[in-house]
């Protein structure tokens, strides 16, 4: 049941009806299973590479963010960071391209003017091919978010070209693989544009662990390099076993993975978005293990 309805194309966003004490209760149980709560590492902490796992444009800001405040507040030594995204048009959740136009104002008047913005602009936004309008996709989104959180100076550098084919038929054929960025104060962004696969919970479009494969085949890390996977609650936990599973089947079991992520946001549907999560949790357990689903290291601490 949980992969026929919670892993539906609405990825439990579907609203439960239940009285206010039962989502309090609920909410609760989740909460002690480690689904709200932002998970940050210690302060001075030290890594080879951090990842972000990119998503709608509000949760690509917050992690952008949070990255910085590691850096800015903690102490914390990240490396070169890569954010993952690739092929996903943009979403209404994402907002207009007027909303996008207002955040990059909002954040600092001379964004609009951004040579990136400029060229971004210069697409048509009614083109009846809405993957050649501007801000198209989640990579676009990505660099655009970047921009309101590390300003202005931030500088496009080196750019690698994708070959080869569409991954999936009636989608185009990407033509950039990754984006190379550098803030003003030295930080290497890289941004992966995935390549769309097919999958059970939704129409095709990159995964996580499809980011992962690529990540280790054309941006490989270091040889036991400690990593910060960042990503949001209630994703956390099942990111970081999408990435881990990818990682032990290419070899690279010396690699140290490290969570961190904002806290869950206050929606009304987030108790549905967890329970979600859940079931992606028991679902991989039970595909990739083959026997009776095991349920999380998150859920077993409840």
């Amino acid at each position: 049941m949980a992969a026929r309805y919670w892993m539906a194309p609405e990825h439990g966003r579907t609203v439960i009806p239940c009285t206010p004490a039962q989502r309090g209760r609920a909410l609760g149980l989740v909460g002690g299973m480690g689904l709200l709560e932002a998970v940050q590492p210690e302060a001075g902490a030290v890594f080879g590479e951090t990842v972000l796992v990119a998503g709608l444009w509000t949760a690509n800001e917050g992690r952008l963010r949070l990255v910085r405040r590691l850096r800015e507040e903690h102490g914390c030594r990240l490396g070169p960071v890569t954010l993952w995204c690739g092929q996903r048009l943009r979403e209404e959740r994402d907002g207009s391209l007027e909303d996008i136009l207002g955040r990059l104002a909002a954040a600092d008047p001379r964004l609009p003017h951004h040579p990136w913005v400029r060229a971004e602009l210069a697409r048509d936004p009614q083109d009846g091919n809405r993957w050649e309008r501007p801000f198209a996709t989640e990579y676009e989104l990505a660099i655009a978010a970047a921009l309101t959180v590390f300003g202005p100076d931030l500088a496009l550098t080196a750019r690698h070209p994708a070959t080869g084919p569409a991954t999936v038929a009636g989608l185009p054929r990407r033509t950039v693989l990754w984006q190379q960025l550098v803030t003003a104060d030295g930080l290497e962004l890289t941004v992966l544009n995935a390549a769309a696969r097919h999958r059970p919970q939704g129409p095709p479009r990159h995964t996580t662990a499809g980011c992962a494969e690529e990540w280790l085949a054309h941006l490989p890390p270091a040889a036991g390099a400690r990593i910060l996977v960042v990503s949001g609650n209630p994703h956390t936990e099942r990111t970081l076993g999408d990435i881990a599973r990818v990682t032990r089947a290419a070899g690279r079991d010396d690699l140290s993975l490290h969570p961190a992520g904002n806290g869950a946001p206050e929606r009304p549907w987030r108790l549905e978005l967890c329970l979600g999560e859940v079931a992606r949790l028991l679902h991989n357990d039970a595909v990739h293990t083959g026997a009776v689903p095991v349920v999380s290291a998150a859920a077993r601490r409840a």
